[in-house]
């Protein structure tokens, strides 16, 4: 009876039953701290920017479960193979940390309101901008992109409970100012290209591909949500990879996006590294 007994807590001990069925060991999780140091020598995060207290509690409370609910649909991946893919929770090219709210990282933004912000944010973001936003979104991914579609409206995914199963219909346009006083307690990273009418020529084809088919007001293209690696397939699609597709395909030959073949996932944190040299978005700043 005591040998069944340890039986079955070493069992529980080893594997973390998820609630797909899908059993991810427990060594996944057992040198994270570790992790963090090996990202740290790689320069992908900077310890200045994202102390390893601060990652360490993001680690459990948000990237870990949406690792989770990852491997049901890739069973295939470990957690060190996620947190890669994600950029270890920092964005790829200014190093600042994605879940952190404002709360948490006090600056001189926060001395404007939140309705300042909010106006600042419409004043400022335009046709084909890209937005990256924090926060704990049940996508399967480190955070949440979408792009401006037009000058006033955003275009995007949201995802949502039971992405993993694939969502229905889940393409959705809001109006600038609704978008961000959704997203106002988070800190939303604006990227731009320098080619203002090239990025007016892929918010175009985003609005008409991923939309409606001749730029209207009311949707008549329904796009499911599913986090896949098929790059290149327009519907199910998830947030970062419909502006992947709207920069690739909306430039039409121009050399914008990098050649990563037909198989990939492209998390919000890597959208700004996806782009070639010459078309590298720059941030305007975070609202």
């Amino acid at each position: 009876m005591k040998k069944f007994k340890i039986g079955i807590l070493i069992s529980l001990v080893g594997a973390l039953v998820l609630f797909s069925g899908i059993v991810a060991s427990a060594d996944e999780f057992s040198n994270v701290g570790g992790l963090y140091d090996k990202a740290v020598s790689e320069n992908i995060i900077d310890p200045n920017l994202y102390p390893k207290a601060n990652w360490e509690k993001d680690e459990i409370s948000t990237m870990r479960p949406s690792y989770e609910q990852y491997k049901t649909s890739d069973p295939s991946t470990n957690y060190e193979e996620w947190l890669k893919l994600n950029n270890y929770g920092v964005m790829s090219d200014t190093k600042l940390p994605i879940l952190q709210t404002k709360a948490e990282t006090p600056s001189n933004n926060m001395l404007r309101s939140s309705q300042d912000n909010i106006n600042a944010f419409c004043r400022d973001t335009r046709a084909g901008d890209i937005l990256v936003v924090g926060g704990n979104f049940p996508t399967g991914v480190i955070g949440h992109a979408a792009i401006l579609n037009a000058d006033g409206y955003v275009l995007e995914m949201p995802g949502g409970n039971g992405w993993w199963n694939g969502l229905p219909d889940n393409n959705r346009q809001l109006t600038k100012r609704q978008w961000i006083t959704n997203h106002i307690k988070e800190w939303t990273s604006v990227y731009r290209i320098s080619n203002t009418n090239l990025a007016r020529q892929v918010a175009r084809y985003a609005d008409t591909h991923f939309y409606n088919t001749y730029g209207g007001a009311t949707k008549n293209i329904h796009l499911d949500y599913q986090l896949n690696s098929h790059i290149k397939q327009f519907n199910p699609n998830y947030c970062s990879k419909l502006i992947w597709q709207a920069y690739f395909y909306g430039s039409g030959n121009l050399p914008v996006i990098r050649a990563i073949g037909d198989r990939a996932v492209v998390p919000p944190t890597n959208l700004p590294t996806s782009f070639t040299w010459n078309y590298t978005p720059h941030s305007i700043g975070r609202y």
